[in-house]
This record gives structure tokens, C-alpha cells and sequence, in this order.
């Protein structure tokens, strides 16, 4: 358990370190505990997550991308990109690898022959096990909840949610440079 998880009451009002006694936690240092665990947990999430998808038979942007073109029918290449939040040159990858595999295929456009749209070519069967068989293993992440968690949980990452869509500031302080 890491330091921050540990000096952070369940509660958000005692703290509790290690092999001592409880103290107040002020709001800083509750913040800053969340701040730590949450980055924690999204990374220990994706990796887990990635182990998963990989389980079911694929990684997860290819799952997603396959399960989106499944559900919509063919997509053009930039809306995938959209879809899945990564860029037009990553879709061409995934595309380029699923094309390989045989898994989908480029086509022309009806109407404009600028657009490319990416439809599949192996068995919407196949893709709906997979990502059902992706899904459960996810669900089963939070078997250990219970449902009262479980919708407490559900509430709070709705909240947090919506606070990034309210956040259209995306300027990065001064001195940080942005991942690439």
C-alpha cells in the first residue's frame, strides 16, 4: 500500500500512518492522497485492463475499434479516431493490423471519394465474444463492492466526468511540457 493510501482515512477525517496514531487530515492532504491514488489506480487500471483485452483475444484500442465498427457499420477513419480518442495516425495503424489480419478492410466512400471507411470482414459474432468475454473479466473488478459501493462509485466517477467536460481549459501550467 503506498504511503499517500495509507495516510488517508477511509473517511477523509483521521489520518492514519503507518504503525501510528490517527491525526486530522486536513483537505490538502486529502486532495493530494486523491491526486496520488487516482493516478495509481488509472495506471494499475490500464495495464490490468491491456492483460485483459489480450486475454480476450486482442488489445483494447483494437477491441474498441473493431466493436465501434461493429456496432455502426463501416466508419470513416476520422470519426474511429475521434471514437477512440487517439490520432488519425493510430487509427491507421490499427487499421493497417486488423487489414493484415484480415479482420477489416478499406473501401471507398459512395458518394466521396475523398472518405475511406473501414468496415469488417471477419464475423460480428467473433468480435461480440470477444468483447464480451473483455467486459465480464472488467465487471468482475468490481464484485468485491458492494452495491451500495458499487452506486456510490458509479455516482462519484459521473461527477468527475461531467467536471471534465465543464474544464475546456486544456492549457497545461507553465514549465510542463505535454505527453506525446
Amino acid at each position: 500500500m503506498s504511503t499517500a493510501s495509507s495516510e488517508a482515512g477511509v473517511d477523509g477525517g483521521t489520518a492514519m500512518p503507518i504503525g501510528g496514531t490517527p491525526r486530522p487530515v486536513d483537505e490538502s492532504s486529502t486532495v493530494a492522497a486523491l491526486v496520488l491514488q487516482t493516478g495509481a489506480f488509472t495506471d494499475a487500471f490500464g495495464r490490468w485492463a491491456s492483460h485483459k483485452a489480450a486475454e480476450a483475444g486482442a488489445s483494447v484500442p483494437r477491441l474498441r475499434l473493431l466493436y465501434a465498427v461493429m456496432c455502426h457499420g463501416p466508419q470513416k477513419m476520422a470519426d474511429l479516431a475521434d471514437e477512440l480518442t487517439v490520432t488519425p495516425r493510430n487509427v491507421t495503424a490499427l487499421v493497417d493490423g486488423l487489414e493484415g489480419e484480415g479482420l477489416v478492410r478499406r473501401v471507398p466512400h459512395s458518394t466521396d471519394r475523398r472518405i475511406t471507411l473501414v468496415e469488417l470482414t471477419c464475423s460480428p459474432d467473433r468480435v461480440a465474444a470477444q468483447f464480451q468475454t473483455y467486459q465480464a473479466s472488467i465487471e468482475r473488478l468490481f464484485d468485491v463492492l458492494t452495491i451500495d459501493d458499487q452506486r456510490t462509485l458509479l455516482r462519484l466517477l459521473a461527477t468527475l466526468h461531467e467536471r471534465l467536460h465543464v474544464e475546456t481549459d486544456c492549457s497545461i501550467p507553465s514549465g510542463e511540457a505535454p505527453d506525446a
